[in-house]
């Protein structure tokens, strides 16, 4: 049974952030989740129901990624028959800095993608041994979605935040793009983090896969427009093995649907293991069938007389 709550039991508190779609609202006497409010009446419920409950399909560990990573919907808000929303758990502390102007700012990873600048207060990028963790980080929690056939959507700068650390840590917001059973709400796509291939506005498997070529791409070069087919110009102090064979892979997400580099392919790639796609071998041509002679062809079966056995 997937976990539900009435809007009219929530105890709502500030707005947090605003979007296209909803609001999120803290919750007065739930300190640890927050609230996405939908503006449209024509969320899908059984979709969202789907979202719910797809944490408890996984393994111990596959969920433990997931969860801790990402701001997975964890209960449905209904008001009357309508879904209204979700809950998810709150952007822990860590993912915030203070910026020079002292309030407080989300690590987005759009902080990885430009040189820093002095209003950014105490964000300071990661070195490249940091970013090359967070894209294996990042290539593990897409893992656990896409090798269930779950396409994530919505994949930009502004829904990937990071934390300093040891290791630097990861998580995704607006997971309520992602679709398990259909989509909740018509999904978005950020400018400048679009799939040029895609003919549809619903996202699947292989435009995340152009995304994800993105964001690993981005984080390692920190350049926000670089892309597929394009030179990708990798920071120093990448081993060689793992700048060779990311560059290999993000050329290879330049081509068409059916083509880009898989969540795998990406992990062999950070881990600097080379993959080489194979082509199919041609079918073997059929054995010829040849014509039967005179002692191809079986005849009468006699019968074999055996003696007793002499003791």
């Amino acid at each position: 049974m997937v976990p539900t709550v009435r809007l009219a039991d929530l105890h709502l508190d500030e707005v947090l952030d605003k979007g296209g779609q909803g609001a999120v609202h803290s919750l007065a006497d739930r300190p640890d989740q927050v609230f996405k409010q939908y503006f449209l009446p024509t969320a899908d419920g059984a979709a969202l129901s789907a979202l719910v409950g797809f944490p408890a399909t996984l393994s111990p560990g596959d969920r433990r990624t997931l969860l801790e990573s990402a701001a997975w919907p964890t209960e449905i808000v209904v008001e009357g028959h309508r879904t209204a929303g979700f809950l998810m758990q709150r952007v822990p502390a860590r993912f915030a800095g203070r910026k020079a102007n002292g309030r407080h700012q989300l690590r987005e990873l759009q902080y990885l993608l430009f040189p820093p600048k002095p209003l950014w207060g105490d964000i300071e990028p990661l070195d490249v041994f940091e970013r090359l963790f967070l894209a294996r980080r990042f290539i593990e929690v897409m893992g656990v979605l896409h090798r269930r056939s779950v396409v994530l959507g919505d994949i930009s700068m502004r829904n990937i935040l990071w934390a300093p650390g040891e290791p630097p840590e990861l998580f995704i917001l607006d997971c309520d793009s992602a679709c398990v059973a259909g989509t909740v709400l018509p999904q978005a796509d950020t400018p400048d983090w679009n799939d040029p291939e895609s003919r549809t506005s619903t996202s699947d498997l292989d435009s995340d896969r152009y995304k994800i070529a993105l964001t690993v791409g981005r984080i390692l070069s920190c350049d926000a427009y670089v892309r597929p087919g394009t030179g990708l110009d990798l920071l120093d102090g990448l081993p060689d093995e793992v700048a060779a064979a990311v560059g290999t892979t993000f050329a290879r997400a330049a081509g068409g649907h059916g083509t880009r580099p898989t969540v795998d392919e990406w992990a062999r790639a950070l881990s600097g293991r080379a993959s080489i796609p194979l082509t199919p071998p041609a079918p073997r041509p059929p054995m010829p069938v040849l014509p039967l002679t005179d002692t191809d062809r079986r005849g009468p079966r006699g019968v074999i007389q055996l003696r007793p056995y002499q003791r």
